[in-house]
């Protein structure tokens, strides 16, 4: 069938039931017919007319193909009226505006969601109201999940350099112009004060400040109300109970979930997809489905400064299956037109494997075979098995802290994310350094990795920092996981590496000894014949967590610090490890 010729309306009203408007650009068939066509809805707080959201869903592309695209301004931002409050309203507002593109004169009532990171919030909490018309959900890096796992905190420290990023690129500046609008004198200052405080992201200098609270006058009434003040409160706060309250519940409806190895809301991603399968073995719901590449989260084309996943790895080729536009169109007429066959080249799980660089599909997300250890050492070995008891020791200055580089991260300006080369990083002595021997066949890691090290410090409370490197051959190391946990919340984290709810954070003893466990996420990597496995184990990465001060004080109220002399400990009595599933 040949594509249908595009209607681009602009500015298309939705009056919420409080009288609030939002506005929408729709694309839709130009059909003279009286044809009808189901309806795919994303909404958003960055701008609906935003370029970079056709590198991911090209509204054009997908109207052709006989479906009418809605791309919303959620409520007070852009060209939608009302005061956004992030997740407040997506709820109702997602659900009423599901119910009005139902009845549309051209749809034919059926409405599917799409949309990344945001967008892909505003599906949970709309679908959480359970809108009769709404008939499939295609959540993209999802940012939808558990707030004490990367989303806001990680390990009990905080996403400093994200939240912060997240804060003042997306949102400051659009509320800057909202703002002055009327008043193009004011306006003025106020986008040179905004500029001012820019140039603080992009060399850095912005989060050397001590304590993180004089950071307020710079930052704006939304920066104030909704993301600062997290970097003053512990994991399990009033923002993490607003992020969590509906966004991870499992709905009975198809699901497409597409992550990134590199991405901040991996685990949600993962998460979430496990949720959907397990509620469709129980209720014989849609299997979900599930894309993973090489891409964090902005980048999806799997190519950074240090490495490049090669050309298959971008999401326009993704195994000769099409970009992701193809890939959305393609399910959406699976389980919205009724269109199965659309679907038979595309495998429920698409994952791609780095190492080896390449695709690989399956029924459902395998589980690994098996799991190997491997264990810290004297001279900096990680051997297959604990070796003689020995101590490693570091000094840690929270005013000299060791900077980010790369990881999974979202930080505006000298920090980008994805895998990165480490060589200056380990040149410091404050970073430890254990590395295997070369292997001497391909291993492939799946699966989480955690690291079990016991360690103490002369510290009431510090951080420590544990990060998953591949070593080529020629020694370049590359970052491919990592991961940290605050001393304070050591208890919390001791199983599972995550966060459980109810628990109160604790000080140290120092000198004393304690067994700490860190989640390093989920990564699939194939290590070649020749290459070699590396752990660092250090007390910070700045600016993307908050600097523990290791006076019990955070970072947010004092800028009061110590040096702590930290020591990691191994052998038979104390085995620290990285552990890591094997496929």
């Amino acid at each position: 069938m040949s594509p249908f010729p595009v209607l681009i309306e602009t500015d298309v009203e939705t009056r919420m039931t409080d009288g609030t408007v939002l506005r929408s650009t729709v694309y839709r068939p130009a059909d003279d017919g009286g044809g009808r066509f189901p309806v795919l809805l994303t909404r958003t707080p960055y701008g609906r007319d935003l370029a970079v959201n056709s590198a991911y869903f090209n509204p054009a592309t997908v109207a052709a193909e006989g479906y009418g695209v809605i791309l919303q301004d959620c409520r007070g931002r852009f060209g939608s009226d009302g005061i956004f409050t992030p997740s407040i309203n997506e709820a109702s507002d997602g659900a009423e505006t599901v119910a009005w593109a139902a009845g549309l004169p051209w749809s034919d009532g059926s409405v599917g969601m799409w949309g990344r990171s945001y967008f892909a919030e505003t599906q949970w909490r709309a679908a959480s109201l359970s809108p009769g018309a709404l008939r499939a959900l295609a959540l993209g890096i999802s940012a939808g999940g558990n707030a004490n796992n990367g989303a806001l905190y990680r390990g009990g420290a905080h996403e400093l350099g994200s939240r912060l990023g997240w804060g003042h690129a997306s949102i400051s500046v659009n509320e800057l112009l909202r703002e002055f609008d009327e008043d193009p004198g004011r306006r003025e200052k106020e986008l040179e004060s905004w500029l001012d405080l820019d140039r603080g992201f992009a060399d850095g200098s912005l989060f050397d400040t001590l304590p993180l609270r004089r950071l307020s006058p710079k930052l704006g009434t939304f920066m104030n109300s909704h993301v600062l003040p997290s970097a003053g409160e512990d994991p399990g706060s009033r923002f993490t109970k607003l992020w969590d309250a509906a966004s991870a519940v499992p709905v009975p409806l198809p699901t497409l979930h597409i992550g990134g190895w590199f991405d901040i809301f991996a685990p949600n991603t993962l998460e979430q997809y496990g949720k959907q399968l397990e509620l469709s073995r129980v209720q014989g719901s849609p299997r979900p489905r599930l894309i993973v590449g090489p891409w964090t989260h902005t980048n999806f084309t799997g190519a950074y400064p240090d490495i490049n996943f090669g050309i298959a790895a971008a999401s326009g080729m993704m195994n000769g299956l099409g970009d992701l536009s193809r890939i959305h169109t393609d399910w959406f007429d699976a389980v919205l037109k009724n269109r199965p066959e659309r679907l038979r080249r595309v495998p429920a799980v698409l994952l791609y494997f780095m190492g080896e660089n390449q695709w690989r599909g399956f029924e459902e997300l395998p589980v690994p075979t098996s799991e190997r250890s491997w264990y810290f050492g004297r001279d900096g070995s990680l051997a297959p098995g604990p070796e003689a008891d020995g101590i490693a020791e570091y000094d840690y200055d929270p005013l000299h802290p060791v900077p980010t580089v790369g990881g999974a991260t979202m930080i505006h300006g000298t920090f980008p994310a994805g895998p990165a080369r480490q060589e200056t990083v380990e040149e410091r002595e404050d970073v430890l350094v254990f590395t295997s021997e070369a292997f001497t066949e391909p291993l492939t890691l799946f699966g989480e990795v955690q690291a079990s090290f016991f360690a103490s410090t002369s510290a009431v409370d510090t951080d420590f920092v544990v990060r998953l490197c591949r070593v080529a051959a020629d020694g370049t190391s590359i970052s491919l996981a990592d991961g940290i946990v605050r001393a304070s919340w050591r208890d919390s984290y001791a199983e599972t590496g995550r966060y459980a709810p109810g628990h109160v954070p604790s000080l140290v003893e120092p000198g004393s000894i304690h067994e700490y466990t860190v989640s390093l996420w989920q990564t699939a990597y194939t290590f070649a014949p020749g290459e070699r496995l590396r752990v660092q184990v250090t007390s910070s990465c700045h600016p993307r967590w908050d600097r523990n001060l290791n006076t019990g004080k955070r970072a947010y109220d004092s800028d009061e610090t110590i040096v702590a002399r930290q020591s990691i400990h191994f052998g038979e009595l104390h085995p620290s490890r990285l552990i890591a599933g094997i496929l």
